[in-house]
């Protein structure tokens, strides 16, 4: 799929929702929990808590289209061999 996770983009944000929603921390405890474990932001920086906040909007967002399903329907669908 364009535009997937890589798997530690895909192990990273499921820490941080885990953290986030499961145990209640804090963006800035997030981060420093993180930190403590050694992980980095996809490019190799240090997270902040600004960093981790944009990482859990993003993904919740994600999570959130890629669930909701909009209906559709196929109308008048045509299939023409053409003669060469």
């Amino acid at each position: 799929m364009i535009g997937s996770y890589s798997d530690y983009q895909k192990t990273l944000s499921d820490l941080v929702i885990q953290l986030r929603d499961e145990f209640g921390l804090t963006f800035k405890g997030v981060a420093e929990e993180l930190i403590k474990n050694g992980y980095k932001s996809p490019r190799g920086f240090e997270l902040g808590p600004e960093s981790v906040f944009s990482i859990y909007k993003k993904r919740k967002k994600r999570d959130s289209r890629l669930q909701t399903r909009s209906p559709s329907k196929i109308v008048d669908l045509k299939i023409v061999r053409i003669e060469a």
